[in-house]
């Protein structure tokens, strides 16, 4: 804190005030003492004012030192990191047709066509019965997931699937092994129904789902089936779609 500065005090007597009386004469000689002490006094100030300035300012013949940037008080800055951009996945020899999603594809086999119901997550392709709207003899639908394993996401898929359906008969599980190396494991169920249709029908169906897990843990499944009419016949059209999905791994 800088000092505060007033009036000098009021003289009192015996101070260097004037005091009440005369001052007692003095011999020349005692004033010329009086002088040369003062002068004295002014050079060795001057002198010191002289050695201050030179200590601080390096003197008029040297540079000032470089000074360092003085560190930031309080919260020190951090810059944020960038962030995480996702790997984009490069597209493959294989990888032909509908992208199911991170490098997945599967090619549609002709004659099958995107279902017109958009509130399917995956990618659901249909095998529509003639020029029938609404009617169709078969269906091809990809999802994925990371909730399970292969062998829990096909379980869980042929028990959704069945909801609903007469008569429905589930085949014993069987471990598979693709050629392909990127896929760690794989699971097939097959699964057979009754399709409740309009008039009270029951239409018979067939099909079966792969869940593929690949080295990361996500899993792809395929949920194939045919009404049983022209399952013979094109049931070689569902193998097609899960080679070419198998490939692109």
């Amino acid at each position: 804190m800088s000092q505060q500065y007033g009036p000098p005090p009021a003289s009192t007597p015996g101070g260097w005030g004037s005091g009440g009386g005369r001052p007692p004469q003095q011999s020349s000689g005692s004033m010329r003492s009086r002088w040369i002490i003062v002068g004295g006094t002014i050079v060795a100030v001057a002198l010191i004012a002289v050695g201050v300035v030179v200590l601080v300012t390096g003197g008029d013949d040297e540079k000032p030192a470089a000074q360092d940037t003085p560190n930031p008080t309080g919260t020190l800055y951090t810059p944020p990191e960038p962030t995480p951009t996702k790997t984009a996945a490069t597209k493959g020899r294989y990888d032909t047709g509908i992208e199911v999603s991170d490098g997945i594809w599967f090619t549609p086999a002709k004659g099958w066509l995107p279902d017109w119901d958009k509130s399917k997550g995956g990618k659901n392709y249909i095998l529509q019965q003639g020029k029938a709207r609404g009617r169709i003899d078969g269906y091809y639908w990809v999802r994925q997931t990371q909730q399970y394993d292969a062998k829990g996401f096909a379980e869980h898929l042929v028990d959704v699937e069945s909801e609903g359906l007469k008569n429905v008969r589930i085949g014993t599980g069987v471990v598979c092994k693709p050629a392909n190396q990127a896929i760690k494991s794989c699971y097939a169920l097959t699964y057979g129904a009754l399709v409740p249709a309009s008039g009270g029908r029951l239409i018979p169906f067939r099909g079966f789902i792969t869940a593929y897990q690949d080295q990361s843990g996500k899993v792809t499944a395929t949920d194939a089936a045919l009404e049983m009419s022209v399952y013979k016949r094109r049931v070689r059209e569902l193998v097609y779609m899960n080679n070419t999905l198998v490939k692109s791994f």
